[in-house]
């Protein structure tokens, strides 16, 4: 692992020196994302419950906002601050069993997702083509409620952030896609997003497609294989 470890440092090391940002920026932006719920969850040793067919969960739509600051100092990482809510209700379509606990037909159930990232990254390239390498430390926060029962999950979740973003010469258009992902053993957590991006001035639009998926066993008794998928939309101010 060492013997990797050095020349992906040097590698990095030369890279970001060669392409860090040509200005300090300042992006400050936010939007919508509608998102559509997929999986199932539950509690260790009990029901696998399906989000649409068992709890009724249908499309819905939360808020997003985000500011990143980039800088031309070598080696010194740019920051980026996200924070994105999901929120889904319904009510159970049979009798289940949740944290040890029978709940039955008609049940009100919610599920609740709050993720705050701290992303620190590097510029490697930077000119109609930029990409960028970094780490996340995901701040998770989420609420299981199935009848009476509710199951808390809250940690900080380490990822690795790549986005990519190419520009289209004259026109102020430009499309991009970031992930953020972890796997270990059967377990992954994964965001995946493409979007559009249109820049007047300061003020930018963008549109886009943003893929979450849950894979978690064990943690703090909840397993889960779930995703959400939709279009986002939104704007952002670029000093």
């Amino acid at each position: 692992m060492r013997k990797l470890m050095v020349p992906f440092v040097l590698a990095l090391t030369a890279l970001s020196s060669n392409a860090s940002a040509d200005a300090l920026g300042l992006y400050v932006g936010g939007g919508v994302w509608d998102h559509d719920p997929s999986g199932s969850f539950g509690t260790t040793g009990d029901s696998v419950i399906d989000m649409e067919s068992n709890l009724n969960y249908e499309e819905d739509s939360d808020s997003y906002v985000y500011v990143a600051l980039e800088h031309p100092v070598p080696m010194v990482p740019n920051i980026r601050i996200e924070s994105v809510s999901m929120g889904h209700t319904g009510t159970s379509s049979a009798s289940i069993v949740f944290d040890g606990q029978t709940v039955n037909t008609g049940s009100k159930s919610a599920i609740n997702l709050d993720n705050t990232d701290f992303i620190l990254y590097w510029r490697l390239l930077d000119n109609w083509v930029n990409l960028d390498l970094g780490f996340n430390a995901r701040k998770l926060d989420a609420d299981f409620t199935v009848g009476t029962k509710t199951v808390a999950v809250s940690e900080t979740i380490p990822m690795l952030y790549i986005a990519a973003q190419f520009d289209l010469p004259l026109t102020g258009l430009s499309i991009g896609a970031d992930i953020n992902h972890i796997s270990y053993s059967d377990a992954k957590y994964q965001d995946v997003r493409i979007r559009a991006l249109y820049e007047m001035g300061v003020v930018g639009i963008e549109l886009g497609l943003k893929t979450t998926t849950l894979d978690l066993k064990g943690l703090d008794t909840i397993e889960s294989s779930i995703e959400f998928k939709g279009m986002m939309v939104g704007a952002f101010l670029h000093f």
